[in-house]
């Protein structure tokens, strides 16, 4: 009966802290570009690093641009459990230029629904 006086407020605690884990892995696309050595890396690392882009557009005859994207959130949108009901508050894109196979640049941009803010104020005659 002693043992599980104690073993319980530790069971709670492991708990508590374990519902505080993030309940799918967490990706920064501005560390993964960092990864990335213009005029170095190759597509098979491209693919290695970054997975499959959302979009794959071709730019001119064996040039091809690959685009990552991810959604952002606000500090209730990364919680546990009430993160679900939050609605993304921008995103994060990666456009990578590939030539002949092998990464030639790579752009990484930010952006947020607070850009468009202005289209509000501006006076519109």
């Amino acid at each position: 009966m002693n043992h599980s006086r104690q073993f319980l407020p530790a069971l709670l605690l492991v708990l508590v802290l374990s519902a505080c884990a993030p309940a799918t892995p967490v990706r920064h696309l501005a560390s993964d570009a960092a990864l990335l050595r213009p005029g170095q890396t190759t597509i098979t690392e491209l693919h290695q690093y970054l997975g499959e882009p959302k979009g794959v557009r071709n730019v001119s005859a064996g040039v091809k641009e690959y685009v990552y994207s991810e959604d952002t959130f606000s500090f209730w949108g990364e919680m546990p459990l009430v993160g679900r009901f939050a609605d993304a508050n921008g995103y994060e894109m990666l456009i990578v230029t590939i030539r002949e196979d092998v990464v030639q640049n790579v752009v990484f941009r930010k952006f947020s629904e607070k850009d468009q803010e202005w289209v509000k104020d501006y006076n519109w005659k």
